[in-house]
């Protein structure tokens, strides 16, 4: 009775752990094997990192392959739009957010985020998601903080005994020039490109009028008057030795490929937040503060948040796949340390508090972080059109190189022709 009993205990036991590892070995069979394309552009160790992300994703989703296709950023956009156009574009990809003007009218190729099923974006903040917003569609998940500082030579300041305390306002700024100049005549006030006597302007305008450099409605928040008045104290302090003379600084492709800049002889410059590090290579010290602002203004003008994000393309064949991608490049602790900060001080805070546990975060980073913070005053323009910075660029030539024209002239031709431009995103 006994043996009987137990054997066919034991068939059945055999049974059943034969049915479980056929159900075992037919789930994995079930996960099906698919394949996802990635685009981006950046530099050798952007790829790196990103590619190194990828690998790592495809070791805890072997099922799922992602297909990299990365290049440095000549020709990126042209060939992303291509692609999109034709209906043959990567499932995600990196993009700026300064083309979106490019698609006021056909938001339709991107994916709305926040609509994704299984998308964690619990991370972001609404004010990030503003940034990444096309037409009321969140297109995009915002990457990397950014914002515009003012940088300055320490060391100079120091010797000539000039204190930096507390945030500027145009005037303490310019007072503050002034007094260095009293004391060393050959001191230079302050030096950059042309986006870096560009983005000051643009933020002076925004915090003169309260208005947004560029309305939703594609309409300039700044008349033609405002604008001439910017352009004259731009002009005198070009013709004073408050700013770097044009005709040295012209076709910089960065501040600090300035020479006065780099032998020690400029006071202030501004710099992207995500570019600090660069500025920590000198022979002398640098401090960090924030831009000019003038009393009372409702909006600081600044250019403050993400400048990048990652957009899910809307007709993706496997959006699963793409939802496990983005959710392990942005929220998983492995992801976060192997992007680390490629693309910026990550704006999603899972990512962020990863970063800082593991020591990937400075502290002059987190200095700068804290001065953007203090400056946010909410989105400086609402488009940023190639051809109107073009036309921005040319006016302060006209006023800031010799042979000048004067303010009133200048800021006639930018007005008309910027405009222009300004319909076609309406």
């Amino acid at each position: 009775m006994f043996n009987k009993s137990s054997t066919g205990r034991s068939t059945f036991a055999k049974i059943v752990a034969i049915a479980m590892l056929c159900f075992a070995v037919g789930g994995a069979f079930a996960q099906k094997q698919t394949t996802i394309r990635m685009a981006w552009w950046g530099g050798e160790t952007r790829h790196k990192a990103t590619v190194a992300a990828a690998e790592a994703f495809m070791k805890k989703y072997p099922n799922i392959t992602v297909k990299t296709e990365y290049q440095g950023w000549e020709g990126y956009y042209d060939k992303l739009i291509t692609q999109l156009a034709a209906g043959t574009g990567p499932d995600i990809f990196q993009f700026a957010i300064a083309w979106f003007g490019d698609f006021q009218k056909n938001p339709e190729m991107f994916a709305d985020i926040k609509k994704v099923p299984g998308l964690d974006i619990g991370g972001w903040t609404q004010t990030s998601f503003d940034y990444s917003t096309l037409v009321g569609k969140t297109i995009g998940l915002p990457l990397g903080a950014n914002g515009r500082i003012l940088v300055y030579n320490k060391t100079l300041a120091d010797k000539l005994g000039i204190k930096i305390d507390g945030y500027l306002t145009w005037e303490t700024f310019a007072k503050t020039i002034k007094e260095a100049r009293a004391k060393d005549p050959s001191v230079i006030g302050y030096s950059g490109t042309m986006d870096q006597y560009g983005y000051p302007l643009i933020s002076w305008l925004v915090q003169k009028t309260g208005k947004p450099y560029i309305s939703a409605g594609a309409e300039f928040g700044f008349t033609e008057k405002d604008f001439a008045e910017g352009l004259e104290m731009f002009k005198g302090w070009f013709a004073d030795g408050t700013f770097q003379t044009l005709e040295k600084t012209v076709l910089l492709k960065a501040s600090w490929s300035d020479p006065d800049w780099l032998n020690g002889k400029v006071l202030f410059s501004e710099t992207p937040v995500t570019q600090i590090t660069q500025h920590l290579k000198y022979k002398y010290e640098v401090g960090f503060t924030r831009y000019p602002v003038i009393a009372g203004a409702k909006l600081t003008g600044v250019e403050i948040g993400p400048n990048l994000m990652f957009c899910v393309n809307a007709k993706t064949k496997d959006m699963d796949a793409v939802v496990k991608l983005a959710n392990f490049l942005n929220t998983d602790p492995e992801g976060a340390k192997l992007m680390a900060l490629e693309r910026g001080v990550p704006t999603n805070k899972q990512a962020y508090d990863v970063l800082v546990k593991n020591g990937m975060i400075d502290n002059v980073t987190k200095i700068a972080m804290k001065l953007i913070d203090d400056t946010d005053t909410g989105k400086f323009s609402y488009f940023d059109p190639v051809e109107v910075r073009d036309l921005l660029h040319t006016a302060l030539q006209q006023v800031g190189l010799k042979g000048n024209v004067s303010a009133d002239a200048a800021a006639k031709e930018f007005y008309t022709k910027a405009s222009k431009v300004l319909k076609n995103f309406k």
